[in-house]
């Protein structure tokens, strides 16, 4: 019999065996597939040091392009064996990366162990390719007679296995950044731009800053520290900042009309109407290409052409019907003139989003990638035309991300990972700098007591960088709160009693999950997943089960029975399906978004939003569906807004921004004059959800700073 020497690391009860690559309870062998051991082994290695996701996907991946979805997945399966629900052996410091907590020790003298005869060769690895697919490789079985025979087979099998193996790899391995390095520096720091694009050469970059209710235009070199005010703040948003490819003139859009002004000051002037996103020029700089989305004469968002100095006609080059459109993110002309690049989808804000390729010379559109995103936003075109960069917002990521698609191949992969949000992306000529905002929010769940005078606040949560409570906050019963967090490093649902303690994580999967609402009678939550529809577990994380294909902003009705929610597919209109499952039914033909139902069960609130006709409206209709009945005009509606009916069942409480301050507003339903139930402190406190207490005594609510800062990333290839 020949002996090994094992290699051992042992923690707990637990014993990493690197030898045999096997983890070990006392002497029960718990499974593991190799990338989750390897995690495992690394982050053993490095104990009680700060690692980040990045060193972990280099480390384990070793190059290959992966979201953070797969880190996520080995994270889970290792918790999963180790029994760490509660994260005592393995921390997630949020925003930042993981820490293993307990003390490892390696095996000081050298342990033997009996081998058996002849040989046992696993090879098995889950590999996904590009379009998502996973492919399993077999494991030769071990055989225990005929040792040498066997092991002259085994060698044959090895080379072969070994060759399959990297004809494999050659044809399904993921797709890799053509970026040997990217490199991040801050460019802002007071947190409140709003928009940005970097010249053409490099030299500049100009930027909005809102406060006080007010936005101004900046501009700055990018080797400077101090920036030159173009445009003094007025009540206007600067949206879709673009140079001039001589980097002479910067254009920017507001209320959909594009303005030109030079880049270091001077006259502007008005050139074009009825413009969302960004303009893109065209390699000559004379054209511009922009969206306009569809108006009253039902052919859809189109694609229009026009000269860049505001002269002469527009061209209308392709209409994308409904319930198709062009998302309003704006689109990219390739260096060579041939292409436009658009972001399209089922709909023009959010929702089913990807790149689609038009052809100049005909309008021929042509989706690039199999793969859909929540949003798909800005995107640059690569200097030699072999792809672009954009930011699009995946359901696994927490926010909006930036990403390298090929043309025409269409591969997209990540070209950065970290859990900040970052949008509104802009890129040089020469493909080597490109400027972004970034969004790093902080935000943690409040308790205000409705019938104390003044209002006391309480805070619940403690995250210092963090999002606690801004994708859904909902009470049960008896005032625990069911909230969506990130500490865990994915967006998930937690659990807590009314005071903040006993906080308990309830869902563990990769994609993001939240919109949640807890059943009246407190044994169930439903939440929708980005992407992937409806959902509904236990209220302790058990017996997880889809009730809808899509859908967002699910609702119970005070029976229980029956699920109230949106369907972005179908133009945003609200339907409802059984709280067990089964055939969904359409209420409403008009779009209404986070539906709402009253306490008595009669009524829905909702919120319809139509951006063709510029209206945002507070509406009601039945719960069994028909006609539906305005309320008021919320022209004043947050960006990021909910709605919930107050105790009383007299009014509906929503998310309103005044003069650059956010509101908790609740508006009668009789249509009387609204009250402010909350106001921010400051332009810098940013609130998101928020809830009423079972027993009508409190309002929950997410708030925090959100800041936004113009970043610069050297991208190496």
């Amino acid at each position: 019999m020949q002996k090994t020497v094992h290699q051992i690391y042992s923690f707990d009860k637990f014993t990493l065996d690197l030898t045999r690559g096997s983890l070990l309870r006392g002497a029960e062998e718990i499974k593991l597939r190799p990338k989750s051991f390897e995690v495992l082994k690394y982050l053993a290695e490095n104990g009680g040091r700060l690692i980040s996701k990045n060193e972990l996907i280099e480390v384990v991946w070793q190059g290959m392009a992966v979201t953070d979805g797969s880190l996520v997945q080995c994270l889970k399966d290792i918790r999963d064996a180790l029994g760490d629900e509660a994260q005592q052996i393995i921390k997630t410091v949020p925003r930042r990366g993981y820490i293993f907590e307990r003390e490892v020790s390696s095996n000081g003298a050298a342990i033997f162990t009996e081998e058996m005869s002849g040989v046992h060769l696993v090879l098995e690895e889950t590999i996904e390719n590009e379009r998502g697919d996973k492919k399993r490789l077999a494991a030769a079985q071990p055989r225990r007679r005929y040792v040498k025979p066997v092991l002259i087979a085994a060698a044959s099998i090895v080379l072969v296995g070994g060759a399959a193996y990297g004809v494999f790899l050659y044809f399904f391995k993921p797709p890799v950044s053509p970026f040997n390095s990217v490199s991040i520096k801050r460019l802002t720091t007071d947190g409140k731009a709003e928009t940005v694009a970097v010249s053409p050469d490099g030299k500049y970059f100009a930027y909005a800053i809102s406060d006080g209710g007010k936005q101004s235009l900046w501009i700055r070199q990018i080797v400077a520290s101090n920036a030159t005010q173009i445009i003094a703040p007025a009540v206007v948003e600067f949206n879709a900042l673009t140079f001039s490819p001589d980097s002479n003139y910067l254009y920017y859009v507001q209320n959909n009309l594009l303005y030109q002004a030079g880049t270091l000051g001077g006259s502007t002037r008005k050139l074009w109407e009825g413009v969302y996103g960004k303009v893109s020029f065209s390699p000559d700089g004379k054209r511009i290409a922009f969206v306009r989305l569809g108006g009253d004469d039902g052919k859809g968002s189109r694609l229009v052409l026009a000269n860049s100095d505001g002269t002469g006609d527009e061209q209308i080059l392709t209409y994308r019907q409904p319930p198709e459109s062009f998302s309003a993110n704006g689109c990219a002309w390739s260096p060579d003139g041939a292409t436009i690049i658009c972001s399209g989808g089922d709909n023009f804000v959010w929702g089913n989003q990807y790149p689609v390729a038009v052809r100049v010379a005909d309008g021929t559109q042509t989706p690039l990638t199999t793969k859909r995103w929540n949003t798909v936003g800005q995107t640059a075109w690569m200097a030699d035309g072999s792809g672009f960069v954009m930011s699009a917002w995946d359901n696994q990521d927490a926010g909006s991300q930036l990403w390298h698609v090929t043309f025409p191949g269409g591969v997209p992969v990540r070209i950065y990972n970290d859990l900040d949000g970052y949008d509104d992306l802009s890129l040089t000529s020469d493909s080597q700098t490109l400027v972004a905002i970034q969004y790093k929010p902080q935000f943690n769940i409040y308790a205000m007591e409705l019938s104390e005078d003044p209002r006391q606040t309480k805070q619940l949560t403690f995250e210092t960088d963090g999002v606690d409570g801004a994708g859904c906050l909902t009470t049960t019963p008896d005032n625990r709160i069911v909230y969506y967090s990130e500490r865990s490093g994915t967006g998930d649902l937690w659990i807590m009693d009314p005071d903040g303690g006993n906080q308990k994580q309830l869902t563990f999967d990769e994609p993001k999950e939240d919109g949640a609402m807890v059943s009246p009678d407190g044994r169930s939550v439903v939440f929708d997943v980005a992407s992937q529809g409806i959902w509904r577990i236990d209220l302790d994380g058990g017996n997880r089960k889809q009730l809808t294909e899509y859908g967002m902003f699910p609702e119970y009705s005070p029976d229980g029975n029956w699920i109230f929610y949106t369907l972005p597919p179908e133009r945003w209109s609200l339907w409802k399906v059984s709280s067990d499952g089964g055939e969904p039914i359409r209420l409403t033909e008009i779009p209404a978004i986070q539906p709402a139902v009253s306490p008595d069960g009669k009524l829905i609130a909702f919120i319809e939003v139509r951006h063709f006709r510029g209206t945002k409206k507070l509406k009601t209709v039945s719960v069994d569906g028909g006609d539906s009945t305005e309320i008021a005009d919320v022209m004043n509606l947050a960006p990021q807004f909910g709605i919930a009916w107050t105790p009383d069942g007299r009014a509906v409480a929503y998310n309103a921004i005044n003069n650059g301050i956010q509101e908790i507003v609740s508006q009668p339903i009789d249509g009387s004059a609204p009250q402010i139930l909350l106001a921010a402190r400051s332009e810098a406190e940013s609130f998101h959800s928020f809830a009423f207490s079972r027993d009508g005594k409190q309002i929950l609510i997410s708030t925090g700073p959100f800041n936004q800062n113009v970043v610069m990333f050297n991208l190496s290839k």
